[in-house]
Parts: C-alpha cells; structure tokens; sequence
C-alpha cells in the first residue's frame, strides 16, 4: 500500500513538473514571437488590422477604429485613389471602446494623425454581446502569447522578418451578396440611449488623447439597419454637440449615397459588403476633404508605396494576382 502511494505521489510530481516546464516554454516562446509593445496594447482579435504597425513611423494621416462594421465599410485603397488621403482601419471583430482607446495610445508613439475616426456602433456592445465572452480569452492570450500572435512565427523566423504591410490597410473585402429584406426604418424620436459608464468612459479617453495632441476626432456610424436607431442617434450626437466633434450618421444619407439594402450587405444588413463599401468610402473621402485639412499624397515621392499598394489591391479586387 505504501509502495503504491509513493508511486502515485512520484506521478503527481512528474505532472506537476512537466505543466511547470510546459508553461516556462510557452512564456519563452511567447516573448520571441509577442510583437511590438503597442501590437500587445491592442490585445488584438485580428493580426490583419494590427498590421497597422507594419506602416512607416508617422506616415498616416488618418486612423480609423470600430469593429466589423468599420473594416467591412471602409477602403482606404479606395480612399487613396480618390483623394490621396493616406488612411488605416484599426478594427477587429467586437472591439469596444476601450480597446480602441489602447490601441490610439499605442499607436499615437509611432504615428502622427491628423485625424482620428471613431465608428460609433462599438459603444452600444454590452456584457451579453462581448465583454463576458472574451474576458477570460484575454487572460489566456495576455499570458501566452504565443497562441494570439502565432503569425508572427513567419516574422521571425521566415522571409518576411521586417513585417509585411497589409494591403487593404484593414478593410475586409467581400463580394457576397445576402440582402436585407426587412421594412425598418429610422424614424426620429426624442429618446435617448444611455451610453454605458465605461463605455463613455472609454470615449472621452479617445477624446483626451486627441485634444492633447491637437488632432479632431469624428464620430462616424456606417450603415447599419440591424441594430442602430433614432435614439443611438441621438446619444451620439449629444456627445458630439457637447465636445464640439463633427458626427457623421451615413444612416441619414443613405439615398445620397445610393445605397440599397438588397445589394450592398453580405449577411442580411449586419455588414457591408464590397458594393456598400465603395459608396461609403467614395460618401466618407468627399466629407473629410471637405471637413478637414487632409493632404493629397498621391504626387508624393515618400508615399510611392502607396501606388505599388493600389495597383496590387485594384488587380485584387479584380480577379488577379498581386
């Protein structure tokens, strides 16, 4: 009987040994593949996006945080072509107000915008939709790495060591077609929804950054006939009246902009799809040259890249290889 307890205290240890040394080796792993400090402030969902930092030091103009909705409406490819404004989608699948907060002051160490896009949808998310789901997926990710950040296995030890640039600047491309057919609309209503605590929280933290600095901030809602309505108007809009932040509801100019349910959404009116976000983006280009004092980059020799990049997207998005 004793023989057998010692055998089984001598497994134990072995176990308990062996999770020690598994769990030594996935913190050493972690540290060779984690990538930049400001990459780990993202606690990112998405290694596309995050390859904002693969862009040169103080090379954009504009940046540009949401969730899904921002990166499924918004081309800055198409942006540059129109325009010349040098623009990046900094979104990830359920991203709150809070992690765009982290992720500006991350990236506002090796950037110098001279605009800050804040997609409005992120600060009706509430516990049931994200913050409980991903809490204890942030623990596990924060303390090994190396599972969130397995791509940059290709950074360290492959050809690309430097980082790649991601060539649609964090937009999502899709052509699918899956249209809303639904009868809502947005009618006006004098009531008012009431922005979470640390969702507004998290707002005016983005609004602080960027007075600091002297860089405006937007707020920008895309289209968005799911979930948006007339009293998420209106609480952005107070924020925005009292701040003195120009806010743009591309709700309010949908038949401006042409856009039509029935062929520009790829899952029934939650996202957009390819066709909704070539009439947002060219709608959003002509309403920040017309409210801010944006350059033109396209004749400029330090932005050339950026025309290697357009013509590697546009045979992309037509059917060809880059």
């Amino acid at each position: 009987m004793e023989l057998k307890k010692k055998r089984v205290a001598g497994r134990v240890i072995k176990i308990f040994v062996f999770l020690a040394l598994f769990v030594a080796l996935l913190h050493g792993v972690s540290y060779l593949v984690t990538p930049q400090r400001e990459i780990r402030i993202a606690r990112t969902r998405s290694q596309q996006s995050l390859r904002v930092f693969n862009e040169p030091q103080n090379s954009l103009d504009v940046l540009i945080f949401g969730h899904s909705g921002a990166y499924s409406a918004i081309s800055p490819m198409q942006m540059y072509k129109e325009h010349g404004i040098v623009s990046y989608v900094c979104a990830q699948p359920l991203q709150l107000p809070w992690e765009s907060s982290r992720w500006l002051k991350g990236l506002l160490e090796v950037q110098s915008p001279k605009l800050v896009v804040f997609e409005t949808d992120q600060l009706f998310y509430d516990k049931q939709t994200s913050v409980a789901r991903n809490s204890l997926e942030n623990i596990f990710y924060d303390t090994f790495p190396v599972f969130r950040n397995h791509a940059n296995w290709k950074k360290w030890f492959g050809k690309n060591k430097k980082g790649e640039r991601n060539l649609y600047k964090g937009y999502y491309y899709n052509t699918k077609v899956k249209p809303y057919t639904g009868k809502k609309q947005l009618v006006p209503t004098d009531r008012t929804y009431k922005i979470g605590k640390r969702h507004l929280q998290a707002l005016e933290e983005v609004y602080e950054l960027c007075s600091e600095r002297g860089i405006p901030l937007m707020l920008l809602e895309v289209p968005s006939v799911i979930v948006w309505d007339y009293s998420r108007y209106n609480a952005v809009n107070a924020y925005a009246q009292k701040r003195g932040v120009h806010f743009t509801d591309l709700n309010q100019h949908l038949e401006e902009m042409k856009f039509d349910w029935k062929t520009d959404t790829r899952d029934k009116g939650d996202h957009l799809n390819y066709f909704g976000a070539q009439k947002v983006t060219e709608f959003l280009g002509r309403d920040l040259k017309a409210n801010y004092d944006l350059p033109d980059r396209r004749a400029d020799e330090n932005y050339s890249a950026w025309n290697d990049d357009l013509v590697r997207y546009e045979k992309k998005i037509n059917g060809g290889k880059s």
